[in-house]
């Protein structure tokens, strides 16, 4: 069906829904498309799109895109902070390309995708012909059900490197510290600190920023400088494939570039830096307890027991069903630990979503969901440093603080046999659900 990757969803066994990102133009837009874009963009309902029509594509290139997605969640968020608009064609369910729904993208804007398996991106027609940039296939990674991207990245000299960094918060080419024969004098600070991690699935890599102000990705190929990616609290930034060297930025400190991790690509692999981006289990081990945490086994004496009920934290269970939903309505993240296919998975659960996990009924032993929260004084990271002879010193990933937990739900042949989390039942989560419609009005 299209001309890149051909790969299958898995399935999902958890599903979230994500809070949407504030302060941002955001909009849902499905078959409401005017003919003016119709006809720059190759939609549903032109004679081209067929299962075959992946043969009149020609490609082409992005720039500029990030995406939101909380862990375990069918939706899907894409930020469009290149120079071009783009399409998104949503298929539903592969290989059949009914249901297929057209999402239009400008410049600047945020969309909500419909949930579908594959979508592919485009840019407006050349020469009458629809322009390729991109694949996202849905939950490719079965722990996290992560998106995963395979874009086609700016080729050399193709972006606007003043466009993308207005303020000039960040080094890039044009910068008069860019380039030049003597490396800057760069700032070092802790990733960990900053909430940014990478995940890799299949070979794509993307950087995900879970701090609280924004980072950007620099990316260099062996041709040079590529794209500037600045993604804000909650987004995420897909990596085009080839060798690059990714530089994660901070905004500048005192004038000086300021550096929270390099990654260097090579035919697909990522290779030692001295400067690592933290994993995901590392970027949870961090901030949960998590089953391959030094402290795993510590005891809940070493543990700080939290109120369930005065953070908000609630779960929702029907008897028999084979679904139970944890909810999230406080101020900060908590994670769940479960088991899944006999291996013990660790979900996050952002402030104000709720995710749905899957229950056994007829188990006749307990299938446990443990909630915890956030790590209370953890120590940061000693930053790298510079040698008298200029080279780079390594800094340290700093130490997770005491583990914090609510408690947990057990279930057993369809019914809740133990829970120190509070139950919140169909009405109540119904009638929250229409003050939150009621606010979004507002």
């Amino acid at each position: 069906m299209t001309a890149t990757h051909a790969h299958v969803a898995s399935d999902h066994d958890a599903s979230n829904v994500p809070r949407m990102p504030v302060g941002l133009p955001h909009e849902i837009i499905a078959d409401q498309v005017d003919t003016e874009v119709r006809a720059r963009f190759l939609t549903p309902d032109d004679a081209d799109w067929t299962n075959d029509g992946a043969a009149t594509w020609t490609p082409g290139h992005v720039s500029g895109l990030t995406y939101s997605h909380t862990s375990g969640s069918d939706q899907l968020v894409l930020h469009n902070r290149g120079a071009c608009d783009l399409g998104v064609l949503s298929t539903p369910e592969l290989p059949r390309t009914d249901g297929t729904v057209f999402t239009h993208l400008p410049s600047g804007a945020s969309v909500d995708l419909p949930v579908a398996e594959s979508h592919i991106l485009q840019t407006a027609r050349v020469g009458g012909r629809p322009v390729l940039v991109g694949q996202v296939v849905s939950g490719r990674d079965p722990e996290s059900t992560e998106p995963l991207f395979m874009l086609d990245g700016p080729a050399p000299d193709e972006v606007d490197w003043a466009a993308l960094d207005p303020g000039d918060d960040y080094w890039k080419p044009g910068d008069v510290d860019f380039g030049v024969p003597t490396a800057p004098q760069f700032v070092f600070a802790d990733p960990f600190a900053h909430g940014v991690h990478h995940t890799r699935i299949d070979g794509e890599v993307a950087i995900h920023n879970r701090g609280d102000s924004e980072v950007a990705v620099l990316t260099v190929g062996a041709d040079g400088p590529l794209d500037l990616v600045v993604a804000r609290p909650g987004e995420s930034v897909p990596i085009p494939p080839g060798d690059a060297v990714c530089y994660v930025q901070a905004p500048r400190t005192d004038c000086s570039p300021t550096l929270l991790g390099v990654m260097w690509l090579r035919s697909g692999e990522l290779m030692p830096s001295v400067l690592p981006i933290p994993s995901r289990r590392d970027h949870l081990d961090y901030h949960y307890l998590t089953p391959w945490s030094a402290d795993w086994d510590c005891g809940y004496p070493q543990q700080i027991h939290l109120d369930a009920e005065a953070s908000g934290v609630t779960y929702q269970y029907r008897a028999s069903a084979d679904r139970m939903t944890i909810r999230n309505t406080g101020d900060e993240p908590i994670a769940v630990i479960y088991n899944r296919a006999g291996e013990r998975v660790v979900a996050e659960v952002t402030a104000g979503t709720r995710m749905t996990f899957p229950v056994c009924a007829d188990a006749d032993t307990g299938q446990v969901f443990s909630v915890v929260g956030e790590r209370v004084d953890s120590r940061p990271g000693r930053s790298a440093s510079f040698a008298s002879s200029g080279a780079v010193i390594p800094g340290t990933s700093g130490k997770p603080g005491t583990a914090t937990n609510y408690g947990s739900v057990v279930i057993m042949l369809g019914t809740v046999v133990y829970s120190a989390v509070p139950k919140k039942n169909l009405y109540l989560a119904w009638s929250d659900r229409r003050r939150w419609l009621r606010r979004s009005a507002g």
